[in-house]
């Protein structure tokens, strides 16, 4: 039988009568001049309005395609659009849905993926030349995971080439369209940023979910490693790689690594340790917690505006009763970037290995080609030796745990666009040691003004929910995320 999206919306169980969607959700998002928006809608705000059968799915993704047709020119955080495939799985969820099998949170949202994901019957290009016409015949498992869950994939997020580098090239920071939305997952933090989806992954080997979420002003988790799976996702380091949500709200991402978190046998790296609910730990607070922070030292060739908003958030976090205190990092915290550099680039030329010989002219502009090429000729003692500091790293950083629960830093040394020149940007030392690390948005700049900064929040392995209830506890407090939107 055809259910019309008027149909859907006047058969709620409460006899809920909505004949447009802009009258369902007045209340729900607005812009600062009152005009209510579908495409800013928290992926939690969405969700209980199709739930309530307020909102129809079809028209939810009809709206945010819609958006993409009018920020794209601008923004160009996608790859691939899917609006075909979108459109038709919309329709399904509204059928489910009015069948009364209603599968969760997720279900009628939808989401994009980092362009590195295996997407059955769509290409999966990398970014890369070597792969423009590669299109996979099975699904990355996260992207099993979403549409199981219900979810709809609208589009395919741009990146740097392989995910090599720190910015995403042909992506504009809706902030600011001539910056930078960071990379490696820049099309996934731009796009959230823009409002053309609310819910994309992202994948970390040296902060590539971290900073993008800090340069767009949305919230990023990388989970511990193994807790996600990475099957079916391009490689660039094995033994560093990690895949993880991005999202607007601390809620919206708790949700949505509910969905991707748990063990994988197609994953050798998978760990089947028990996933728990982590919507549930949100509202418990970070009263008692003891925060570490690094010393002042750490903090050289910081942006000013970036110092303030982290000194802000530390004050915050004591307002709500958490017990912050310096602490001392372990020595190999001085050599740690290096031991990653060796071991990502050691791993990435092994990947890469059947590229080099059978595609290299293929290789864009990009310094893909230089790196793997000099990742093939580093020693194997010294990448042996890497790993060697890596082992003491892990075993130092489990010592510091047992002073501390969390450790706090700047999301981000720099603003979008800036030049990093720290001595420690704290994105690489979690990589390394397998703990989790989440950002979350902290304020704006004042000197240039409104542009994002964010907190980092990390702590022990398999212990997001304590990074996600004080994150979630900052967050509302603060409410920096609902505070101001790009302009896009």
């Amino acid at each position: 039988m055809a259910i019309t999206r008027r149909h859907f919306l006047h058969s709620s169980a409460a006899g809920v009568a909505a004949l447009s969607i802009a009258r369902g959700i007045m209340a729900q998002s607005k812009n600062p001049n009152g005009k209510s928006e579908l495409h800013y809608l928290t992926l939690t705000e969405a969700a209980k309005l199709i739930r309530a059968r307020k909102l129809s799915p079809v028209e939810y993704t009809e709206a945010l395609l819609k958006r993409i047709d009018d920020v794209e020119p601008k923004v160009h955080a996608f790859i691939t659009v899917t609006r075909e495939e979108a459109l038709a799985a919309a329709k399904t969820a509204e059928k489910e849905i009015m069948g009364g099998k209603y599968r969760g949170p997720l279900h009628g949202i939808p989401f994009g993926v980092k362009d590195t994901h295996y997407t059955k019957g769509i290409k999966t290009t990398v970014a890369t030349p070597v792969l423009a016409n590669f299109v996979p015949d099975f699904d990355a498992t996260v992207v099993t995971r979403l549409k199981n869950a219900g979810a709809i994939l609208l589009g395919k997020l741009n990146l740097p080439e392989f995910s090599f580098g720190g910015e995403t090239p042909g992506t504009n920071n809706p902030w600011d369209l001539k910056r930078s939305p960071a990379g490696s997952s820049g099309g996934s933090g731009a796009a959230l940023a823009a409002g053309e989806l609310p819910m994309a992954t992202g994948g970390d080997t040296s902060g590539s979910i971290r900073g993008p979420a800090v340069a767009n002003g949305v919230v990023g988790m990388m989970a511990t490693y193994g807790r996600v799976s990475r099957r079916g996702i391009a490689v660039i380091s094995w033994s560093l790689d990690r895949v993880g949500p991005m999202t607007r709200t601390v809620e919206d991402n708790a949700i949505m690594l509910n969905a991707l978190a748990g063990y994988d046998p197609a994953d050798e790296t998978s760990s089947d340790a028990p996933v728990p609910d982590y919507t549930r730990a949100l509202k418990r607070g970070v009263k008692g917690a003891r925060i570490g922070i690094p010393k002042a030292n750490w903090f050289e060739g910081y942006d000013a505006n970036v110092m303030r908003g982290y000194r802000d958030g530390i004050e915050v976090f004591k307002k709500l009763g958490a017990v912050v205190n310096e602490v001392d990092l372990p020595p190999t915290m001085e050599v740690i970037d290096q031991a990653q550099r060796i071991i990502r680039i050691s791993e990435a030329a092994a990947y890469h290995e059947p590229f080099l010989t059978n595609n290299q002219e293929q290789y864009g502009k990009s310094n893909v080609r230089r790196d793997v090429e000099a990742g093939s000729l580093i020693p194997a003692v010294h990448y042996l030796r890497a790993q060697r500091v890596r082992k003491v790293f892990i075993r130092e950083m489990a010592e510091l745990h047992n002073s501390v629960d969390i450790i706090l830093t700047p999301g981000r040394p720099v603003l979008p666009g800036g030049q990093d020149k720290s001595k420690q940007n704290f994105s690489r030392p979690w990589n390394v040691c397998g703990y989790p690390a989440l950002v979350v948005p902290a304020g704006f700049s004042t000197e240039p003004a409104g542009l994002p900064v964010a907190l980092q929040i990390a702590g022990r392995p398999f212990e997001e929910e304590l990074l996600y209830a004080a994150a979630y506890a900052y967050e509302a407090e603060t409410k920096w995320w609902e505070k101001k939107k790009p302009q896009v």
